[in-house]
């Protein structure tokens, strides 16, 4: 048989063999721990690849590979590779308790030529470490203890019942998202963005299309790409925003009110950088912290943000579970009266609502992990030696539906967190804000701002899911980059009741 390949056929495909080869070689070593941590149970590289290229939230992974893997294994640590680093993931209660709670594990440094460091800054409760850390803490748990916000957000709650009206058909996860932009503006700025009455104010926009540049996945997943890659434009629009942060705190020292700048200033202890970057991040947390990057390639009002991303899942599993909203509502009937104003001593007697909420962020956390720690010495986690410099993340996502932890985990069972119930031992499992010290100091606002705006609707409306609802069979959560729980495209139907109008303080 004649060979009828040309010597320039030939060649090209030896030179294919050789660069496939080369990439097979490189890919290998890419995805081998060091030696170090080759004790350490190693999720299959192979399921990890197949997630990252089909585009799989942080959830999704969790549920689908690293916790059948986990508990196949009978770990509480797993390892996981992406794109060429190796972090161990924790996803068991005890062990991540022990893990959260040692001090010789301080939080992974950002890196310098991120656009997203750029805009945080390092000088918060978030990023900082020792004694500047427990300055920041104490300064800033006065401060939202100090605040008053359920009068803030009954009113909030109000105008987003007139704006629904009667009711009908309402894309639920953009009024979530317009609500707690308010929230977060009245309680922290002072500032009121009237994001329910404009979500396209200039400011927001700003916000939006900073987060929008800053959260491209490539320059998260890849941070060195910020030194290839020029973006003079996007960083331009970061200084513009910070600039309008800080036109926020020269406003507010001229004008203080019940807020949680105004606090900051009454401590002489925070410097001005101190303040605007504490309070550049308690806006992210309280309104975005992430972008819906995939919904984002469709709309630009992409945004969601844990809180209202917990409020959508909240309000999806009431409209499920019809017996569950039914009860909560009589809860509330039961606790405020028609001529009352709804206060936060209401909302204390709300225990089923209280563990509604619970068992939703529960199924659905914002927020999959925490901020990953790193020890510069050997520890121990569960059964794992820790090297030294190893990045460390408790999987909050993954300790909330670990079999091991919770009977039947992804069915919706409120019950299991009443006091009454067999099952309270599941408040040590129960960590969507983390756990110990460091666990967010927004909680309380957060659940706060939940209860409140649950109430007021329970009340007023009664809701359920439609029929052709892309979430019918379980929330979907869109691509973060940020490894949140942000549903999308999330339409309920509600239905106006006439049994009266809650008031505002």
């Amino acid at each position: 048989m004649t060979n009828n390949r040309s010597p320039a056929t030939s060649e090209a495909m030896w030179l294919f063999t050789i660069a496939f080869a080369v990439i097979c070689i490189v890919l290998y070593r890419m995805t081998q721990p060091p030696p170090a941590l080759r004790n350490v149970p190693r999720v299959p590289v192979s399921e990890l690849l197949y997630s990252y290229v089909t585009g799989e939230g942080e959830d999704q992974r969790a549920k689908r590979v690293l916790l059948p893997f986990a508990v196949k294994m009978q770990v509480d640590v797993v390892l996981v590779w992406c794109f060429g680093h190796w972090m161990i993931h924790v996803v068991d209660s005890k062990a991540g308790k022990g893990f959260m709670e040692n001090r010789s594990f301080k939080k992974q440094s950002p890196r310098e030529e991120t656009l997203l460091w750029h805009f945080t800054g390092r000088q918060n409760i978030f990023f900082s470490e020792g004694e500047q850390w427990k300055k920041h803490s104490k300064i800033f748990r006065a401060a939202l203890q100090r605040t008053t916000p359920v009068g803030h957000f009954v009113a909030l709650s109000r105008k987003l019942v007139s704006i629904i009206g009667d009711g009908g058909r309402v894309r639920w996860n953009d009024y979530t998202h317009r609500f707690t932009l308010d929230a977060v503006g009245k309680t922290t700025l002072g500032f009121d963005f009237e994001a329910l009455d404009d979500p396209e104010s200039p400011f927001v926009r700003l916000y939006h299309d900073v987060m929008a540049s800053v959260s491209q996945p490539a320059f998260i997943f890849v941070p060195s790409l910020e030194r290839w890659i020029s973006r003079n434009g996007v960083r331009r629009k970061v200084d513009a925003l910070l600039e309008r942060f800080e036109e926020l705190l020269t406003r507010k020292k001229r004008e203080p009110g019940n807020d949680v700048i105004t606090y900051f200033y009454d401590d002489a202890d925070m410097t001005r950088k101190e303040i605007r970057d504490n309070v550049v991040v308690l806006f992210m947390a309280g309104h975005v912290s992430g972008i819906s990057w995939q919904y984002y390639q469709r709309s630009h009002s992409s945004y969601q943000e844990t809180t209202a991303g917990a409020l959508s899942t909240l309000f999806y599993y009431m409209g499920c579970c019809t017996d569950v909203q039914q009860r909560a509502r009589a809860e509330v009937l039961s606790v405020v009266q028609a001529s009352e104003d709804l206060t936060l001593e209401h909302l204390g007697r709300m225990p089923f609502l209280s563990s509604v909420i619970r068992e939703a962020m529960r199924l659905n956390n914002p927020s999959n992990i925490t901020v990953p720690r790193i020890a510069a010495v050997p520890v121990q986690i569960g059964s794992i030696l820790v090297p030294p410099g190893t990045p460390v993340t408790l999987n909050m996502y993954a300790v909330l539906h670990n079999e091991r932890l919770w009977s039947d985990p992804c069915s919706f069972e409120p019950r299991r967190f009443l006091s009454q119930n067999a099952e309270l031992d599941n408040d040590q499992h129960w960590m969507p804000f983390g756990h110990g010290p460091h666990q967010c100091p927004a909680r309380n606002f957060a659940m706060m701002e939940q209860r409140t705006l649950a109430a007021v609707m329970l009340m007023e409306f009664e809701w359920e899911i439609p029929s052709d609802s892309i979430h019918l069979h379980g929330v979907r959560n869109a691509f973060s980059s940020f490894a949140l729980n942000l549903p999308f495209d999330m339409d309920i139907l509600f239905r106006r009741r006439r049994e009266g109008i809650v008031r505002a303080n």
